[in-house]
């Protein structure tokens, strides 16, 4: 959808948006105008024609986006590559690829390695800074292992919703699933499926799509809104038994002639919840014994500090010291660190009976510890080297134990100041209950005996007088009331 006006700031300026891209033409300059994007980006673009003839091909050049670029220098760079102007100034025709409807996805995730990649985005204070080669090199490797070969040959403008879940249950079932050779002379490479590797992945899709709007290649990321996949995250922490166990193992393989470093490296990742890689890759450069940290450069969010215990630091102490520079476990060769870790742990949890515990989870084993150790969740993400709070968040289930512990707690000592626990006390004996009086005589018949003993008084000869006839003493109709129709007394005689 297209409309023509010769444009000014104001109109360009009140455009609105609308669901699908349009373009404002200028009447001035005919092939000059003003995109409008549903995300709200406005862009001077020249439509030209590359070539001689009428069957010449077509060809839209972005000038620059609104705001950053005037009016009228967008208005002159367009005459200017039209050929309307007499100079001989060219305009900057950086390749906007976003009208070309060529491109496939496989061209777009080399552009996104070679500008983007090496770069973090997203919020906070590492925004903008360098990324870890070894990330960076674990997204190159998901790019060649899953979305290439998935979803390579598509054209990025064509890529939609069902595409993309397409591709998310394909990684998810393990269709990229391969072994190949690896760099190493006898390495090789294992290129796993599954649910956690199709969101892994799924997210990188993401980010290079979001690079893609932001180079005006597409107007809105399609993976916006689509549901991952559940996954299976791990939740494996190991008890203090558990602890004992593996802590007498590594001891005994220690006696054994295990490979020191090895036995090193497993006991610091124990005691410091550091990452497998932040202590393998250790120079002595960054061993502050002094101060008591390690200062490490790089890790996988930025330079971090990493505290020096007592139990680390006897560790530290009995390896031979080198250079700055050099590795603090150096393979056989010194041209590396030290690789064999994996194997060996294979090794020692087999033995103690632990075969369902990875490295990584004594990192998960300490946080929890000082979880329920009372210590914050903010105190814990620092000791993690966690950049955001929400991977911490992961943790917070634990709490509830510790929380519990404490109302438990509280609860108890309340009950013994109230003393809920105590039995109830014994009550005071009952009194002695009188004997029941003998019962009473109907009302009817006292009042019947009153009356007649104040009559027998009043009679002067003392008798008593004659009983009442039984007619009198019925409630029938015809005894209860006299001639006039007066009440008698049912006790007279």
């Amino acid at each position: 959808m297209s409309e023509a006006r010769e444009l000014t700031k104001q109109i360009i300026r009140s455009a609105e948006l609308r669901a699908q891209r349009y373009i404002l033409w200028d009447t001035d300059v005919g092939s000059f105008g003003v995109r409008v994007s549903p995300s709200g980006v406005k862009s001077f673009v020249v439509r030209m024609r590359v070539g001689r003839g009428r069957h010449a091909a077509q060809r839209m050049v972005t000038l620059g986006r609104v705001g950053k670029l005037e009016l009228d220098k967008a208005r002159n760079k367009a005459k200017a590559a039209l050929g309307l102007a007499y100079n001989t100034i060219e305009p900057e025709t950086r390749p906007n690829i976003s009208f070309n409807d060529a491109l496939t996805i496989e061209k777009l995730c080399d552009m996104w390695v070679e500008k983007a990649a090496h770069r973090r985005r997203g919020r906070g204070p590492l925004k903008g800074t360098l990324r870890n080669e070894k990330n960076v090199d674990n997204d190159k490797g998901r790019i060649e292992a899953h979305i290439k070969p998935l979803l390579g040959k598509v054209r990025v403008r064509e890529l939609n919703r069902s595409k993309i879940e397409d591709y998310r249950d394909a990684v998810s079932k393990g269709e990229t699933k391969l072994t190949k050779k690896g760099k190493r002379l006898r390495g090789v490479t294992r290129v796993k499926g599954g649910e956690g590797t199709a969101n892994r992945s799924l997210s990188l899709l993401s980010t290079i799509l979001s690079f893609a709007v932001r180079e005006e290649i597409i107007d809105r990321n399609p993976c916006f809104g689509i549901e991952r996949s559940p996954g299976n995250m791990r939740e494996r922490f190991l008890s203090p038994e558990e602890f004992g166990r593996l802590g007498e193992v590594i001891t005994l393989a220690e006696g054994n002639g295990a490979h020191p470093y090895g036995i090193a490296i497993i006991r610091l990742l124990a005691l410091s919840g550091a990452r497998k890689s932040e202590i393998q890759t250790l120079t002595w450069g960054a061993v502050d014994l002094r101060t008591g940290f390690l200062r490490l450069p790089r890790s996988k969010t930025g330079a971090r500090l990493i505290l020096i215990t007592a139990a680390m630091r006897k560790i530290l102490e009995k390896l031979p010291r080198r250079g700055d520079e050099q590795w603090v476990f150096p393979n056989a060769n010194d041209t590396a660190s030290f690789d064999c870790v994996p194997k060996m742990w294979n090794g020692i949890r087999a033995a103690a009976g632990l075969q369902d515990v990875r490295l990584h989870d004594l990192r998960h084993s300490a946080a929890s510890f000082a979880l329920m150790s009372g210590v914050g969740l903010e105190v814990i993400g620092k000791l993690l080297g966690h950049s955001d709070i929400k991977t911490t968040r992961r943790y917070a289930h634990l709490a509830d134990v510790v929380v519990r512990a404490a109302a438990e707690n509280t609860a108890d000592q309340i009950a013994e100041l109230m003393k809920f626990g105590a039995p109830p006390p014994t009550p005071p004996p009952a009194a002695p209950v009188p004997p029941p009086a003998a019962p009473a005589a109907p009302p009817m018949r006292a009042a019947a005996a009153v009356l007649g003993a104040r009559r027998a008084v009043s009679r002067p000869d003392g008798r008593r007088p004659a009983a009442a006839p039984s007619a009198q003493r019925s409630l029938g109709p015809g005894a209860a009331h006299g001639p006039a129709g007066g009440q008698l007394d049912m006790f007279e005689g």
